[in-house]
């Protein structure tokens, strides 16, 4: 690979120490020195220049289409829509689906994601959702979901690691409280500690769960993780929107870091993550897409949200939101050598065409963070590569996949009872609409 270099942006990272405003890319990683003699040039004059964005919680198949049926509906009637899509589910759909996900990441300036992925019910599904991501680029973590039959699914994920998926990207995920039991959490916690894998869940996503947590265990759901052992380094938390103090100091204490989906949260009426009290307690926090937009959103979402619960604007800055999505969340998911656009780096970068609505440019991380939209993003470099040039995937057309991807969401309504995709009902459904 010879060298690129990058040359008259403005970079921007959220972070006091400067980045240099020319950046040489070498073998995969941001260099110092000269570029080799035949290296190739990017003119970024007038483009900012970011560390490439973290997404670090999202399922990327959209199995349930998006229509205005689901404006009120509420989490529990998502997960049993997403229940039926899932049991028609094939590897083509998920293949089909996850690249089409990927490719929005990847345009809106996402290089990489962690892909909690379930339900995994027949052969091939786990490596139909990583050719998804190869297809157009994206690094993705793989969150292996774990319900009922968690021993089964444990022995899978064990073995599908550094095969089918890196094992330092492998995680065993035990989907939430409400589909895993809590002695599938100390199953997962066993095989994390026998086998070095990481764990990953759901957790103190509504008041319901927690009330219902209490009644069954007589703790909460972070203590009930507590007692099951899967507080551990590397652990990696999904919303924690409801916890006390104590449960935000076990956290702290055994080094496990959240993934803050505020968009998500606003949308199905969850409540406030306390982010400043965890990132305060010296918990890595890292941003989460879930389904919604993209990261920009995220970020700025970050910002107006805590600043509500807090009822004071500005507790989470803009700089610190833009970490959160960039160099905090590469060391909330074990990556922390990406970030700050520094030499030894891994070259994960953006670029970003300023819009109107950004301008002017007074305060390039202000204007990011709460103005900027995956639009604005021109090039993306994952590990030196181009996946995004001009604006364009370089490895898919784009038309092919979101054709392929309508293709599939038709399909899998007609496989569950509907006429087409948007007859799909949100709710439960009728015993005779079951596949």
């Amino acid at each position: 690979m010879s060298d690129l270099l990058i040359r008259g942006g403005t970079p921007v990272t959220g972070y006091a120490d400067p980045a240099p405003a020319d950046l040489l890319v070498r073998d995969g990683r941001l260099a110092d020195g000269p570029p080799l003699p035949g290296a190739e040039t990017l003119d970024a004059t007038g483009l900012l220049v970011l560390p490439g964005l973290v997404n670090t919680h999202d399922h990327l198949r959209s199995l349930l289409p998006m229509t205005r049926r689901a404006d009120t509906s509420g989490l529990a009637q998502m997960i049993e829509a997403g229940k039926l899509a899932g049991a028609a589910a094939t590897p083509e759909d998920y293949r089909a689906l996850t690249a089409l996900a990927a490719a929005r990441m990847v345009l809106s300036g996402v290089t990489t994601a962690v892909d909690h992925v379930y339900p995994l019910h027949r052969p091939g599904m786990l490596a139909a959702v990583a050719a998804g991501h190869a297809d157009v680029g994206l690094r993705a973590h793989l969150a292996y979901g774990l319900t009922e039959d968690y021993e089964e699914q444990i022995r899978l994920a064990v073995a599908a690691a550094d095969d089918e998926v890196p094992a330092g990207r492998l995680y065993l995920a035990p989907v939430s409280l409400r589909q895993t039991s809590a002695d599938g959490y100390r199953a997962a916690a066993r095989a994390a500690e026998r086998t070095g894998l990481r764990l990953y869940t759901h957790i103190a996503e509504t008041r319901e769960e927690v009330d219902k947590c209490l009644a069954e265990h007589g703790v909460r759901p972070v203590e009930l993780l507590h007692q099951a052992g899967f507080l551990r380094p590397g652990t990696v938390l999904v919303h924690c929107v409801h916890l006390s103090e104590r449960e935000i100091g076990l956290l702290a204490d055994n080094e496990v870091a959240v993934a803050y989906c505020p968009s998500n949260h606003l949308r199905l009426a969850k409540g406030f993550a306390p982010v400043v009290a965890l990132r305060e307690a010296g918990v890595r926090v890292g941003l989460g897409v879930d389904g919604m937009d993209d990261l920009f959103t995220e970020m700025r979402q970050a910002v107006y949200a805590q600043g509500q619960a807090a009822g004071r604007p500005g507790v989470l800055g803009s700089d610190a939101a833009l970490r959160m999505a960039t160099g905090e969340g590469t060391a909330a998911i074990g990556e922390p050598d990406a970030g700050r656009l520094r030499a030894g780096e891994r070259a994960d970068l953006i670029t970003l065409r300023p819009g109107t609505s950004m301008r002017p440019l007074a305060d390039p991380v202000q204007s990011c963070v709460h103005r900027a939209h995956g639009q604005h993003v021109s090039d993306v470099l994952v590990d030196g590569e181009f996946v995004v040039r001009d604006g364009r995937l370089t490895r898919a057309g784009e038309t092919e996949l979101a054709d392929r991807a309508w293709r599939v969401t038709r399909d899998l309504a007609g496989r569950t009872g509907r006429e087409h995709a948007a007859d799909w009902q949100w709710g439960p459904a009728a015993p005779q609409e079951m596949p």
